[in-house]
């Protein structure tokens, strides 16, 4: 028997068991009724989520400054379509989906208004999704290798189908029945990565055999990226119950949130919509496709890519990495451990050395010490990295020092190509964070690599 027929089957079967009212099996109250989402592995569906959202960004205040000097609100605008087809890989004991392969169809955004206008278009290459409901939430990786930064904030966005199945019931409901959203649907939906706490409801407000609506409503408070906030909800969805699934939702939000330590905060209203249909399982999504790939928990599939914005260099990261600036001199990334900042890298373009060749290491030992002026103590180390054999020259000055009172690591790095192109890093960290910080920088420099002119840049169009 073939998948698609296996998946009708299962959608009817389980539709009967949404359908049939508890009080002939299970003894619920007359009038209550199931609703739960039912799926079988292999059952395919095309989804399109939207969000519209326009307000102001809020930029956070340089220390020091006071009064009249504090950063002006910029007006922004954005928007994103992300739509994809979907086959189930993997679920639970209750037949909840918790893995699932993706085919990106489209997946855009645009920022535009008072800030800086960006754009982003998930390249073809890593189309090809894994997404799973872990400890973290919904987390994504590509079977094409690492997405960026960017890439990623697209296809983990607010409103995935994963979690879903936290809007609904954990009992048999009636008509005026109102039940709280499970935590998993409340950070889906609000975006936050902690949560304070979950005001979320859902009320049924009409059901037929074919379906259900249902209102929902509350606000959640919580942190995004160290980010205090809090959002407002209002809107409602339906859920087919021949199919066993929420086919249609529609939320707008209201959203206050503070500046973080990696982003700016926000006075913002948004309106989120999912649309979710059936459809027969797509070729690209095949067994013999799908057989081959890693299991989406391995952590090289976890990594994200950072391209420099001149394009000259690609380098990998973990998630916890978070880009603050980047233009074609000079890149920033703060490291964040539960909403706090343990560690900043900045990648610096030098001056091309001539090939072959790149900075004498004693005068870059002394430009340290210049740097770091009364900050400076001692260096713990310094050499050559042997590894990855790639013919890029790469060294490393380990520093100790002091901010005030606080211990403080530098590690500064030469980086040097073939064609004498150089690139200065410097990685920062507070003494009491090296034990967490472990070997992140070697890791992050050993994934070097130097770009040929016009390879690797991205095909996002330039935003209106």
């Amino acid at each position: 028997m073939d998948i698609a027929r296996s998946c009708a089957i299962g959608f009817v079967f389980s539709s009967l068991l949404t359908i049939v009212p508890p009080e002939t099996s299970g003894g619920e109250p007359s009038g209550a009724f199931t609703l739960r989402e039912s799926a079988r592995v292999g059952a395919a569906t095309r989804v399109l989520v939207e969000l519209k959202a326009e307000g102001l960004s809020l930029p956070a205040s340089p220390p020091g400054l006071r009064g009249a000097q504090q950063p002006k609100p910029l007006a922004v605008r954005v928007e994103t379509r992300f739509g994809f087809d979907e086959r189930v890989l993997k679920v639970d004991d209750r037949g909840v989906p918790r893995r699932v392969a993706r085919r990106v169809l489209e997946a855009a955004a645009a920022i535009n208004g008072d800030v800086r206008p960006e754009a982003t278009v998930l390249r073809p290459d890593v189309s090809l999704l894994l997404t799973e409901i872990t400890e973290e939430g919904v987390v994504a990786t590509s079977a094409g290798g690492p997405l960026t930064r960017a890439e990623l904030e697209l296809v983990e966005a607010a409103g995935d189908p994963l979690g879903m199945p936290a809007l609904l019931p954990d009992r048999p409901v009636a008509v005026g029945d109102h039940w709280p959203i499970g935590a998993l649907a409340a950070r889906s939906l609000s975006g936050y990565d902690a949560l304070a706490s979950n005001g979320l409801e859902a009320t049924l407000e009409s059901l037929d055999e074919n379906n259900a609506k249902i209102k929902l409503a509350g606000v959640v408070r919580g942190a995004a990226l160290g980010g205090e906030g809090s959002i407002t909800c209002a809107g409602s969805f339906s859920f087919d119950r021949r199919m066993a699934r929420i086919d249609h939702l529609t939320l707008t939000r209201k959203e206050s949130r503070k500046p973080g330590p990696v982003e700016a905060g926000l006075d913002i209203k948004s309106t989120i919509t999912v649309d979710r249909r059936s459809i027969e399982s797509p070729a690209e999504l095949a067994d013999g496709v799908l057989a081959s790939l890693v299991e989406p928990s391995a952590p090289e599939l976890k990594l994200l890519q950072f391209r420099s914005a001149d394009g000259k260099y690609v380098l990998q990261h973990d998630r916890d990495w978070h880009i603050i600036a980047d233009d074609e001199r000079q890149a920033a990334l703060k490291r964040l451990d539960h909403g706090e900042v343990v560690a900043q890298c900045n990648l610096a373009v030098g001056p091309n050395a001539g090939r072959g060749r790149h900075q004498n290491l004693e005068q870059f030992r002394s430009d340290i010490r210049r740097a770091l002026g009364q900050r400076f103590e001692h260096i713990d180390s310094a050499g050559e990295l042997d590894e990855p054999d790639d013919g890029v020259f790469r060294y490393r000055v380990a520093v100790k020092g002091h901010e005030g009172n606080v211990g403080v690591i530098w590690y500064y790095y030469l980086i040097a190509n073939p064609d004498g192109e150089q690139l200065l890093a410097t990685f920062t960290l507070g003494e009491a964070h090296a034990k967490q910080f472990d070997d992140q920088d070697l890791r992050i420099i050993g994934s070097l690599q130097w770009q040929k002119p016009g390879e690797g840049r991205s095909d996002a169009p330039e935003p209106d």
